[in-house]
């Protein structure tokens, strides 16, 4: 049968034929005129968050292109939550203006436009950001009037008087003197040059600062202080000094033998696959700064990161789409400056930890993710060994001797998911383990105490991950030890390490061959709760996530290497 006589026929004699193949033409069009339209939709675009860190309150500029001149059903994501009506200021097409909320969180921004959503841009609420908040223009001099008193104690509070040190403390600091390589105790004449040329600042991580305003500072000696000065530095000017003396009734500190480490390591993303567009977040640890790690700059960080220091970490973001691509390689390179730690403790001085700072205490004597001193097991024991001893730097050579005597150290470490509480049973443990169990067991016995993570250094400059622990004593400060190398634990010793005792020298001191990446556990957040996180739990840093994949990422490959050390100075 000739099927296109029959239907030229059918086309030519009744109407409603010709109707009928209009109308599906017509449709067939505008479906393909719909399909392409769909297609060649602009996607909206992020170029720029101005300011990229904020604060609730803050009003913030969006940059980019394709917003549409009026928001209509547009809208803006943070961290996956939709902001309500109230917070756009204006929307056009290639500038969104907003006020952040109240319940502004860190996270991944997206603008939403007809079905559409932009690849993701990175911000961060300052509040949780560990760097100093920009102060407010100030041309007037700090003055100090009066302290408190002139001689303290480390841990002791002392209340700064005086004029201009600024309504709210942003990234002002006070400073003390400190005795690096026996700078100012062997020094045969004493100015203030070297006074201020050898100086350690109240820290934040022990939670030095109690109060400030314009005319009055309350703030902790800080571990590492010794007998010089104080002085306030607001950023721009700084105060003239105020002779302070450091009692040393607890006993001493010393950092000596300063070395400079370059570091490096690299972490790699390949074989990504995803069902729409996806971002990978790497959270690069950055080695910490503090007494005895008194110096850190970053010397190469390739490519460019989204943030250099958030949270301890560099962070560094890449955005895939359904093709695989290239391996992405992120390399970052530090010189690190590592002192030698020697102390002489005096066990009359210890004061009472109920005299000390209590956020300091209540945060490192509790159980974390990784610190299990509330584990039945470790507070018996813990009892057991430490019995009816009351000074706190007793028992923890109490504990550092029971561990040496009864466990025994194993060279390799043992696979991620082993449980440290194993060392009770089996006897034998990794410098993991060693420092797990010494930092539960010194909790439960009532002593603060950190887990140091971070990278051991042989004389052959190889590294490898590393654990080790402090505690802090009232009036003294951290006091370092390592477990795992009194009982020896075998690793290619310096020539100035070969005739310790080592039992007796990592109880109490620490070589400058530990390069600290964190002190304690880092608790992370995910930038969004539907991410999905990798953690490392036996590498060279001690924190809850290294790499966060946004939901789309359906699988990839990772590879980070064991920190190396490029030179030593």
């Amino acid at each position: 049968m000739d099927y296109s006589g029959r239907f030229s026929y059918l086309f030519r004699k009744y109407t409603q034929v010709r109707v009928a193949c209009f109308l599906a033409v017509a449709a067939i069009a505008i479906s393909i005129v719909v399909i392409i339209g769909f297609k060649n939709k602009p996607v909206p675009e992020i170029e720029a968050i101005v300011p990229p860190v904020g604060s609730p309150g803050d009003v913030i500029v969006i940059k980019g292109k394709n917003f549409g001149d009026v928001r209509d059903m547009s809208y803006v994501e943070f961290a996956g939550a939709k902001l309500t009506a109230s917070s756009y200021i204006s929307w056009q097409d290639d500038t969104i203006k907003l006020v952040l909320p109240s319940n502004i969180q860190d996270g991944l921004v997206v603008v939403g436009v007809n079905n559409q959503r932009s690849k993701p841009a990175l911000f961060a609420n300052e509040v949780d950001i560990p760097v100093p908040v920009t102060q407010s223009f100030q041309t007037t001099k700090p003055v100090i009037s009066s302290l408190s008193s002139s001689k303290l104690g480390v841990g002791s509070l002392l209340t700064i008087y005086g004029n201009n040190f600024g309504s709210s403390r942003g990234g002002s600091k006070v400073c003390f003197t400190c005795d690096y390589d026996k700078a100012v105790s062997g020094a045969a004449y004493i100015n203030n040059r070297l006074l201020t040329s050898n100086i350690i600042c109240a820290c934040d991580f022990d939670d030095d600062y109690e109060y400030w305003n314009n005319n009055e500072i309350r703030v902790r000696v800080p571990d590492g202080a010794y007998t010089g000065v104080v002085f306030v530095d607001t950023g721009r000017e700084k105060s003239d000094t105020v002779e302070f003396t450091v009692t040393d009734s607890a006993g001493t500190k010393s950092y000596n033998a300063k070395k400079i480490y370059l570091v490096q390591y690299s972490a790699d993303i390949s074989d990504v696959v995803t069902t729409d567009v996806s971002t990978i977040t790497l959270r690069c640890p950055v080695p910490v700064t503090s007494a005895s790690q008194p110096t850190l700059e970053f010397t190469e960080i390739n490519p460019a990161p989204v943030l250099q220091n958030y949270q301890n970490c560099i962070i560094h973001q890449i955005t895939k789409n359904r093709n695989n691509s290239p391996k992405s390689v992120f390399r970052q390179t530090f010189a690190v400056s590592v002192c030698e730690i020697n102390t002489d403790v005096k066990l009359s001085g210890i004061g009472a930890y109920k005299n000390m700072n209590q956020t300091l205490y209540e945060k490192y004597t509790k159980a974390d993710d990784v610190v299990v001193s509330d584990s039945e097991k470790i507070m018996t024991l813990a009892a057991e060994i430490t019995g009816k001893e009351t000074n706190a730097y007793k028992k923890a050579q109490l504990i550092y001797n029971y561990m040496l005597d009864n466990y025994s150290v194993l060279d390799k470490v043992r696979k991620n998911d082993a449980d440290p509480l194993d060392m009770l049973k089996k006897s034998t443990g990794d410098a993991y383990d060693y420092a797990v169990i010494f930092a539960s067991l010194a909790r439960a016995a009532g002593i603060p105490a950190l887990i140091d993570s971070g990278i051991l250094i042989g004389q052959d400059l190889t590294t490898q991950a590393h654990w080790w622990n402090e505690i802090y004593l009232y009036g003294f400060g951290w006091l370092p030890l390592d477990a795992a190398l009194g009982d020896g634990l075998e690793y290619k010793a310096w020539n100035e390490n070969m005739t310790l005792d080592a039992a007796e020298y990592y109880f109490g001191n620490m070589d400058s061959h530990h390069i600290v990446f964190s002190r304690g556990y880092n608790d992370i957040k995910p930038f969004a709760q539907d991410n999905k996180t990798v953690k490392y739990p036996k590498s060279f840093a001690l924190q809850s996530i290294w790499e966060e994949a946004s939901s789309n990422t359906a699988k990839y490959s990772s590879y980070w290497s064991v920190p190396s050390i490029k030179g030593v100075y």
